[in-house]
């Protein structure tokens, strides 16, 4: 108390009466010993308009008018550096009278100017699904202000709420098509969260609080000083290092981290993304590599409207008339026909990885995808790729036709190729191992032995001979035999050299 009287240039019986009014800031702990403060923020509410003079406090202490207009009300929440209040438009009639007032509390002149371009931004945007501004004005005793209407809540409120696939599509078409209006001029909001996303009093979700956001090409004379604040849990790992030069694609972040927030009902606190027709959407946004999300808004809204577009058969399909209708559109052409690579995306988020025969299904039509389709698959969602493919060389122990058993293999050397990673490599060596094995199919040993014929590397060379070791017992022996092993890079010629003696094959 001592101190933040000290802080206000008052006595302490005077932070007692301010105690009492609503704008003085709450402490953040109460001890026996009496209440604490964050003194940063005593400061920031001393040099605030809420506070003009010592001991004063704050100017509005009830319905006041805004302009000759606004007719003010309570308080409905306060931000960093403005608080909202509940108002009526005394030129408007209805629903329509129900506004929400924007004060500025700062008196800092960088903040002041955040401020001004905030309107001025949110003053341009002409969108249905971004939150218009009504009227604005600087009030000599409050400070700046504008007017915008009154919103019905948050998605902040929503979230654990707005729980089925469907309902999620829906708030998401909404938030991209308003982010992508405010792409389309120019401008990153750069502090999109579920708090900055409200429902109008006509239903539909709009964008709100540009007072972070970047202008494209804009020789801004402000400090960054404010630049890197936002929502941690929401805001793109590029912006974190360098908040000045990022693109659309920070904010399309930012959208995906709202779609997970609604998908987990909770706090994205991590990549944590559960099953379902939207986990490969999601994921991809969210990717820490930016060049592996959507480029634009654009291309996330039309991510998600594929993911809900009804089945072309127009009724429910078993999983094996699923794969034999996707297979052929697929397997055809120097690239998969894109309707049918975003059902079988889709299909991947759905499935059951421990559905045995279902997985076997997936499984024929995954190895249909030719090398582009692989390409597009690792470089738009390694992740998700990652855990289809585990599930895929799984299900190879089990049995399939001849030419099944080819296509399977020569899917494997395609994911291996393109990929170049360990995980895929051990995988496919171990499931290449046991699929040969188990069809006596000569096609298959080949395709293995070829891939590990490849093997340059050490790393490579220690994953691959970790695939062989997770084979069942016997399968890597009649997959390398004596002949092949002496072409094999000196870890694996070595490492299968103890593997054979350890099983008395030697």
């Amino acid at each position: 108390m001592t101190e933040v009287a000290g802080e206000l240039g008052v006595t302490r019986q005077q932070v007692t009466k301010l105690r009492q009014q609503s704008g003085f800031p709450a402490p953040i702990a109460e001890l026996s010993a009496g209440a604490i403060w964050d003194l940063d923020t005593v400061r920031r509410w001393r040099n605030s308009g809420l506070r003009r003079e010592a001991g004063r406090p704050e100017v509005i202490s009830g319905p006041r008018s805004m302009g000759r207009r606004f007719e003010l009300g309570h308080k409905l929440g306060e931000g960093g550096f403005a608080s909202v209040y509940q108002a009526r438009d005394l030129a408007t009639a209805g629903d329509q009278a129900h506004t929400a007032i924007k004060i500025l509390r700062e008196a800092d002149p960088d903040i002041i100017a955040r401020f001004a371009r905030e309107l001025r931004l949110m003053s341009e945007l002409d969108h249905v699904n971004v939150m218009p501004v009504i009227a604005s004005g600087n009030d000599p005793d409050v400070g700046m202000w504008y007017a915008m209407p009154l919103a019905l809540g948050s998605l902040a409120d929503e979230v654990g709420a707005i729980t089925e696939p469907e309902k999620i599509g829906e708030v998401m078409r909404a938030v991209c098509r308003g982010l992508a209006h405010i792409h389309s001029e120019g401008i990153f909001h750069r502090d999109l969260k579920p708090e900055n996303v409200l429902r109008s009093r006509g239903g539909a979700w709009a964008i709100a609080d540009l007072g972070l956001a970047r202008v494209v090409d804009e020789s801004s004379v402000l400090t960054e000083t404010y630049d890197v604040m936002g929502s941690h849990y929401y805001m793109a790992p590029e912006q974190m290092r360098d908040s000045k030069h990022i693109d659309a694609r920070a904010d399309v972040y930012s959208a995906g981290k709202i779609m997970q927030a609604l998908a987990i009902k909770g706090l994205p606190i991590d990549d944590h993304v559960p099953a379902g027709p939207l986990r490969g959407v999601i994921q991809r946004a969210i990717s820490p590599d930016r060049e592996r999300r959507y480029g634009s808004a654009t291309q996330l809204l039309d991510a998600i409207e594929a993911v809900f577009r009804p089945v072309p058969t127009g009724f429910w399909e078993t999983a094996q008339a699923r794969a034999l209708r996707l297979f052929p559109r697929l397997q055809a052409g120097y690239i998969a026909d894109p309707a049918a690579f975003d059902e079988l995306e889709q299909w991947a988020n759905e499935i059951d990885l421990n559905d045995y025969n279902d997985m076997g299904e997936f499984a024929w039509a995954f190895c249909a995808l030719p090398i582009e389709s692989v390409e597009r698959w690792w470089e738009n969602n390694p992740t998700t790729f990652t855990r289809i493919f585990q599930a895929f060389v799984q299900r190879l122990n089990g049995n399939f036709g001849f030419s099944e058993c080819d296509h399977l293999a020569s899917f494997a050397n395609r994911a291996v190729i393109v990929s170049q990673d360990l995980t895929i490599l051990k995988e496919a060596v171990c499931g290449l191992a046991e699929l040969g094995t188990h069809h006596n199919r000569w096609h298959v040993r080949d395709v293995a032995v070829a891939m590990l014929q490849r093997i340059r590397d050490t790393d490579e060379a220690l994953a691959a001979l970790e695939g062989l070791k997770e084979a069942e017992t016997g399968t890597a022996e009649w997959t390398v035999g004596d002949s092949a092993v002496r072409t094999l890079h000196p870890v694996l010629r070595a490492g299968l050299a103890d593997l054979f003696t350890e099983k008395g094959s030697l």
